[in-house]
């Protein structure tokens, strides 16, 4: 009995032996892929991309060391995973907001590629990849060309406010992965609830950001017209008369809009020392003589800077 403990003791001190000698030999060294990462916010959404990003060094990728029809890590390393703050349509489909490891299985010639988002996102590499936990998976076509891209890299653009694309580049292959988010809804959202909490003295300048934000998207200008009243109302400034003067030329009435324009000027001037007017007034100037001339007003009279 006694030979057998000890016998058990050695066999467990030998084991922590054996794992504070490994531990001892893993020493700090660079990556041949490094760590690389990519940040961009596009409407109120986050994305972030983290990866390992390998080389080419002269090497055959596609159909070689990435093999064609196998689902691939896209990267290095660990598996490549890309976050959302909110909800996404990425190709049509609908992803959620959360965290996936992002899967590409690659094709050779014009075959599309498949590229999967999976709700296992840490996860080393491919090679515990399941199936059945795959958030969506779409078919993207790949564009090839002449410049060679020595390291992987990631990026992400944005086309417009709500919309843009995650990039894949290496060796020759360029693969587009365009999304969409919702801007309006959550900018909404946030308008109403700064209006509600901001003190009386100074919802006048909420009611001026909103219609400003709906000035810039260009979608339900009413609204967008109904917070500049109420902000007009409120307070007298040449920014949120010219905010007002844009909202009622773009929703077809140029009359209110030169009467606004005007407005805006006459502030502006009494003011002296306005800044956003002093930096605005060429381009106030320009709209208005273009919106009279729309209207077919002679615009021989006096307008900014002349004296009155």
């Amino acid at each position: 009995m006694k030979k057998q403990l000890a016998h058990t003791l050695w066999l467990v001190f030998g084991l922590i032996c054996l794992n504070q000698a490994t531990t001892a030999q893993q020493i700090d060294l660079p990556r041949e892929s490094p760590m690389a990462g990519t940040y961009y916010q596009v409407g109120l959404t986050d994305i972030r991309i983290n990866y390992s990003s390998p080389a080419v060094r002269g090497r055959v990728i596609w159909g070689d060391l990435v093999p064609y029809g196998e689902v691939w890590r896209a990267g290095a390393n660990e598996a490549t995973t890309i976050e959302f703050s909110t909800e996404v349509n990425l190709e049509g489909q609908i992803l959620a907001a959360g965290k996936y490891a992002f899967f590409v299985i690659p094709r050779p010639g014009d075959l599309a590629w498949t590229v999967i988002f999976n709700k296992q996102a840490d996860q080393w590499g491919a090679f515990r990849y399941d199936e059945s936990k795959d958030a969506i998976r779409v078919d993207i076509k790949p564009t090839y060309q002449n410049g060679l891209q020595e390291r992987l890299v990631y990026t992400i653009h944005d086309h417009e406010s709500d919309k843009g694309y995650i990039k894949l580049a290496w060796e020759e292959v360029r693969l587009y992965i365009r999304f969409k988010v919702d801007v309006m809804g959550p900018a909404m959202e946030n308008i109403l609830t700064a209006i509600e909490n901001a003190p009386e003295d100074k919802k006048w300048i909420m009611y001026a950001q909103g219609a400003d934000f709906i000035l810039k998207s260009d979608q339900n200008l009413r609204q967008g017209l109904q917070w500049a009243d109420m902000s007009t109302a409120r307070r007298n400034s040449a920014w949120n008369w010219w905010i007002k003067a844009q909202l009622q030329a773009k929703s077809g009435d140029l009359t209110s809009a030169v009467a606004s324009a005007q407005k805006t000027i006459e502030l502006g001037e009494v003011a002296g020392n306005d800044t956003f007017f002093l930096k605005t007034r060429d381009e106030i100037g320009t709209k208005l003589t273009l919106w009279k001339k729309e209207l077919g007003i002679d615009d021989s009279e006096a307008t900014i800077g002349d004296e009155h």
